[in-house]
């Protein structure tokens, strides 16, 4: 055989590789689609006509507009979304001083310890801000270890007198204890 039939060979095979790749791709996000929107079955035949219908119908049968008066009750109250808001501003904080960890190594440096202290500066800003004490305490939480580790201890303790949670404020002392020894 010559090199241009095997060439030939090749990039036809790479065709159908590709094609198929796609059509597997098409059938899982069709898939998706349909297990997203609770469908138990699929509509007979593969045509992209017959996939807009039955999701059509399938939406045409769910009614958004039904809500049971316990959600209600719960969206009115606005506290659960509240706390589910401080949460998250809990564990953004948590993340930044797991990110500001890689610093630690490097603080003798003037641009990672200016990068460092930016980290903590934001992660205290955004820790005073949580309206709810417990949350603000157990994001203090992490950046006071987070400053121990570092040696900032006056910093460390300006935020320790901050807590107000007897919990949170014990949970921490002991962890500070722990480094210690």
């Amino acid at each position: 055989m010559s090199n241009s039939i095997l060439f030939l060979i090749v990039v036809i095979e790479a065709v159908i590789i590709i094609w198929l790749a796609s059509k597997l791709t098409q059938y899982r996000k069709i898939d998706q689609i349909l297990g997203a929107s609770g469908a138990k079955s699929l509509p007979t035949g593969d045509q992209p006509q017959n996939l807009q219908a039955a999701s059509a119908q399938q939406r045409a049968q769910s009614s958004p507009a039904l809500v049971s008066p316990s959600d209600a009750d719960a969206e009115n109250e606005g506290e659960p979304q509240e706390n589910i808001e401080e949460a998250k501003h809990v564990q953004w904080v948590m993340a930044r001083c797991r990110y500001a960890e890689f610093y630690l190594e490097q603080l003798d440096d003037d641009y990672e310890r200016g990068q460092f202290r930016h980290i903590v500066d934001g992660c205290v800003a955004k820790a005073r801000k949580i309206s709810d004490s417990f949350f603000r305490d157990s994001a203090l939480h992490s950046i006071i270890l987070l400053l121990d580790r570092a040696g900032w201890e006056q910093y460390r303790d300006s935020l320790l007198a901050e807590v107000g949670d007897e919990i949170v404020r014990q949970r921490i002392e002991i962890e500070l204890q722990a480094e210690e020894a």
